[in-house]
């Protein structure tokens, strides 16, 4: 755990062999049922789960963790123009298992944040800029008792998390096939570094491999 009060921050994803997330459609269906259910187990053990708001858009997923008994956690969206439904399902499904916090910036439509308080939503703020500032967002986290915290972003997203060096371990799962496309989603997206020196490191911790799928997990070196 950081000195500084940050989440202990997990980036889990699966990902084609040539590191892609979803295809050019935006197809994420990588996942076998065992991989699922490694998912899930690693849902119950943490206090939040975060994803970038086209995660909403494009999935409009739950969040929520089935297989395994567990107290539910926190569902927190990056979303810096609050662009996604109050419908969502997010939102609507359960919670009073699973809260949902919504991070935006200091220029967000006060409209906007009364409309998504008034559905129970808890609304935080973090940057002045276009853009969330995660850095500045992650000790709010914590002070709301998010003491670890599992990252499912897509690209651009982990890219946030990873060029500010916030990731303390990766879990990732390589599924056995080949999908291509300039406009498929990689595993991480952005800008990236200019040299290989400035990214950070990573050490193997674990390798696992069964019915052709290949699951690494790594931690922060």
């Amino acid at each position: 755990m950081r000195e500084s009060k940050h989440p202990y921050i997990i980036l889990s994803a699966a990902m084609t062999i040539d590191g892609k997330i979803a295809s050019k459609t935006g197809d994420p269906e990588l996942s076998d049922e065992q991989d699922w259910k490694e998912i899930h187990k690693l849902r119950s053990q943490v206090d939040g789960i975060i994803v970038g708001k086209n995660t909403i858009l494009k999935d409009n997923p739950k969040l929520h963790i089935k297989f395994y008994d567990h107290k539910g956690y926190y569902r927190i969206v990056v979303d810096s123009n609050l662009s996604i439904p109050v419908y969502s399902k997010i939102i609507t499904f359960q919670p009073q298992i699973y809260p949902t916090i919504i991070c935006t910036t200091e220029n967000a439509s006060l409209k906007k944040i009364k409309n998504f308080e008034s559905k129970g939503v808890k609304i935080l703020k973090s940057g002045k800029g276009k853009k969330v500032n995660i850095s500045n967002l992650m000790p709010l986290l914590y002070n709301l008792g998010i003491k670890k915290l599992l990252l499912e972003g897509g690209g651009t997203l982990n890219w946030s998390f990873i060029k500010k060096n916030l990731v303390d371990e990766i879990r990732l799962t390589i599924a056995p096939w080949i999908v291509g496309g300039q406009n498929a989603t990689n595993l991480v997206e952005g800008k990236g570094f200019e040299t290989m020196a400035q990214a950070p490191r990573f050490k193997l911790l674990e390798i696992l491999n069964r019915d052709n799928y290949v699951v690494l997990k790594y931690k922060k070196n």
